[in-house]
């Protein structure tokens, strides 16, 4: 598989999570796009913590993925999940599952459950509904990413009327 190919397959990856943290109940209140957002930030903080040091982290996707309808599944809702990845450039490949184990690690005792195993790995927390994964991007040159999803929230925690 070539880098493109390569990086397609993770973008993919992060839009399936995307979608699967929406979930139900899009009437109920939500925490705020912000808290969420602050939320995903901490994780990325704590697992960089844990991860053999020093590392170096490069921002990667800091946006929102939008939530869709339940009965509707192209159409978006008006919620949004906080999205936060980082790439973490210069890990030697020999120190791959380390990293993986660290990230394993950390990601357990915050409440995460995997869904996986190798050097690619998906989490997900029942207890508030973010997922989080450490995944290889690239070809050759392999390149460690890690991320969390927050659920779907409504930008301000309640529903807009309408």
């Amino acid at each position: 598989m070539n880098r493109t190919s390569t990086r397609r397959v993770a973008a993919a990856l992060a839009l399936l999570f995307t979608v699967a943290a929406c979930g139900h109940d899009s009437d109920k209140p939500t925490m705020t796009r912000a808290e969420a957002k602050q939320r995903t930030q901490d994780y990325i903080a704590q697992v960089l913590a844990a991860f053999p040091q020093p590392v170096t982290a490069v921002a990667g996707r800091e946006n929102d993925g939008y939530c869709f309808k339940d009965d509707a599944v192209s159409e978006e809702d008006g919620r949004v999940n906080a999205v936060t990845e980082k790439t973490l450039p210069g890990v030697p490949l020999a120190k791959h599952a380390e990293y993986v184990a660290a990230f394993r690690s950390k990601a357990e005792a915050l409440g995460f459950t995997s869904t996986g195993s190798g050097t690619s790995l998906y989490f997900t927390n029942k207890s508030n509904d973010f997922s989080a994964s450490i995944v290889e991007i690239g070809d050759a040159e392999r390149t460690l990413q890690i991320g969390f999803v927050s659920p779907c929230v409504w930008p301000d925690g309640t529903k807009p009327p309408g």
